[in-house]
């Protein structure tokens, strides 16, 4: 038998047993599918959440002590550093809290402002002292508006002690860090002399942060050893090491996603080996015959072969297409449930063509038995028994 007559015949078997091929053929829609869509939202939240880190930090290095007491002169030195492109001082307080409500506070020179690269939803950026930007979940947390006076209290300053820091929101920013997976940022940025006055911690800072001129990994491993030492009681962070930090927790939520999807395999891998069991059993003559009338053991096989494969790529295809409906309906829900992170959907030629390889190769693996049966079965005895 040639290869049209294969597929002629197996065709055939699929439509006299579609109803049986079609809940199969289900199993294996709903395997590709769940492994499209969950691997499609991973790999939109991983660009997603290193797109936000690199708009947070937008730097290289970044020198960072729990109290407010670096040398903003400091900066100017570092500036003019080779391979230094520029320097922001900044205060960040992460232990301040309005309303009792923890919020993380950062104070940057006003023409740093597009420094951070925040996404304005609402107002204008700060343009006089004692002026901030909210964060818009913070906002409407708080039940205020723009135009209202919110007041920070802090328990970080030079002296020691609590302040409160009166700031007028003059607009409103989204971030996608914010509530996230655990992140409550709640962040305010406002100008850095406004924080400097009201804390009374004129020309210090308690944040440094330094872009290179290029991605020098020698020069920029000197540089913070450099700063470390420099800076004995602070912590210098370089971008790389958190976006790998942030890269690996998120591998680890997709570890989960793995097993989910590697049991969904299994499961349509039984339904495929029943199926194919089944079919063996009921045309045990139909072998016989074919066995009788010259078809060797290799035909007989590719024949039922073919069949599972044709279901196994329709399923797979389907499984894909709906794989992709089904982020685009995941990205739309988190949208409408207001959710503040919006994962874009990356189509990924390599995901698909991965998926109808597993997807083929789980049936095949699966149908092996079955396989292995037909061989066994001898012409002279099931024409003799019928």
């Amino acid at each position: 038998m040639n290869l049209r007559i294969l597929l002629t015949l197996s065709l055939r078997n699929i439509k006299s047993r579609r109803t049986r091929f079609i809940l199969t053929m289900l199993a294996i829609v709903y395997s590709v599918a769940l492994m499209i869509t969950l691997e499609t939202l991973t790999y939109g939240f991983r660009v997603a959440i290193i797109s936000e880190v690199r708009n947070i930090l937008p730097t290289d290095l970044m020198v960072y002590s729990s109290s407010i007491a670096i040398p903003q002169e400091v900066t100017s030195i570092i500036a003019k550093l080779p391979h230094v492109s520029y320097v922001v001082p900044a205060i960040i307080l992460s232990t301040a809290q309005v309303d009792g409500v923890p919020v993380t506070v950062i104070g940057i020179p006003n023409q740093y402002f597009t420094y951070f690269e925040v996404r304005m939803v609402s107002g204008s950026l700060p343009m006089a002292s004692g002026e901030a930007i909210v964060q818009d979940t913070l906002l409407s947390k708080l039940n205020m508006t723009l135009g209202d006076t919110i007041y920070v209290i802090t328990y970080t300053s030079i002296q020691g002690g609590t302040e409160v820091v009166p700031l007028k929101v003059t607009g409103t920013f989204s971030s996608i860090l914010g509530g996230f997976l655990g992140f409550h940022l709640n962040m305010i940025v406002t100008s850095l002399s406004t924080l400097q006055n009201d804390l009374s911690d004129e020309g210090f800072v308690n944040a440094i942060f330094i872009k290179l001129t290029e991605d020098n990994p020698v020069y920029l491993n000197q540089l913070a050893t450099a700063l470390s030492q420099y800076f004995p009681n602070a912590d210098v962070y370089e971008q790389s090491s958190v976006l790998s930090s942030i890269s690996n927790a998120i591998s680890m939520v997709n570890l989960f996603f793995i097993v989910i999807i590697i049991l969904s395999l299994v499961v349509t891998g039984l339904s495929v080996a029943n199926t194919a069991m089944m079919n063996v059993r009921e045309r045990v003559r139909e072998i016989g015959i074919l066995k009788a009338l010259g078809a060797s053991n290799s035909q007989v096989v590719a024949l039922f072969l073919i069949e599972i494969l044709i279901m196994s790529a329709m399923g797979s295809a389907l499984g894909i297409a709906l794989g992709i409906m089904g982020a685009y309906l995941a990205r739309y829900i988190m949208i409408h449930l207001n959710i503040p992170i919006i994962i874009p959907v990356i189509l990924l030629p390599n995901l698909y063509a991965y998926s109808l390889v597993i997807a083929l190769a789980t049936s095949m693996v699966a149908s092996i038995p079955s396989l292995v049966s037909i061989i066994r079965i001898r012409p002279m005895e099931v024409l003799r028994i019928e």
